[in-house]
């Protein structure tokens, strides 16, 4: 069923237009012999002050980064993790359908990317994709991020739209949590032949 009221189409990129990332994160932590999402645990802890939040608001810079990471690691019994390995786990391959998914959809609404990001570290597929979007939201650049609240109202008063206007899709149910309480439309995004499949629908494209 089509859905007329959808103006803006906002794009997570890592893990929607790219592969996830937790992934790359898992072979990682099976590589070194982690317990299984040992990553992800050590993100979730602490959220909106840990490392990694701090990195992606550019509060810190990447050398500070790896010696708070491998504290906050320590706790979780990892002695020693090559931080430096961690992130060259973010430089994961693009999503092709989803690339060209987005390239459609360009054509008929504006598309807008919201992502959070690293200052200093930023990957050729991103470059390859940037001439799709009218705007790109960056946390390293604005000095907030996903999931805080304070973003998704940032970029409701750049844009100038109504919430509901905007149709967001993002890998993970946190970022969409306060979106979706401020109105926006959402989109969960687990699997690609699913979300093209859900897009066609209801967009007019």
């Amino acid at each position: 069923m089509k859905n007329n009221s959808i103006k803006i189409i906002l794009w997570d990129y890592g893990g929607v237009l790219t592969e996830s990332p937790i992934k790359s994160f898992q072979k990682f932590e099976k590589d070194n012999n982690y317990v299984l999402n040992t990553i992800v645990k050590i993100n979730s802890n602490n959220k909106y002050e840990n490392a990694w939040a701090r990195l992606e608001k550019n509060e810190i810079s990447t050398e500070e980064f790896f010696v708070l990471f491998k504290e906050e690691a320590k706790k979780f019994g990892i002695k020693n993790m090559n931080t430096k390995k961690l992130l060259r786990c973010l430089d994961v391959k693009p999503n092709i359908k989803m690339i060209q998914l987005l390239q459609n959809i360009s054509k008929f609404y504006e598309c807008v990317c919201l992502t959070n990001n690293f200052i200093n570290i930023e990957f050729t597929n991103f470059q390859y994709i940037k001439s799709h979007f009218s705007l790109i939201f960056e946390s390293s650049k604005l000095g907030i991020r996903k999931p805080e609240k304070k973003i998704y109202k940032h970029v409701l008063n750049t844009l100038k739209v109504k919430a509901e206007e905007i149709l967001f899709i993002d890998d993970l149910g946190i970022n969409l949590k306060p979106a979706k309480e401020l109105g926006f439309q959402t989109y969960k995004f687990i699997d690609t032949d699913m979300t093209i499949k859900y897009i066609k629908q209801l967009l007019d494209i």
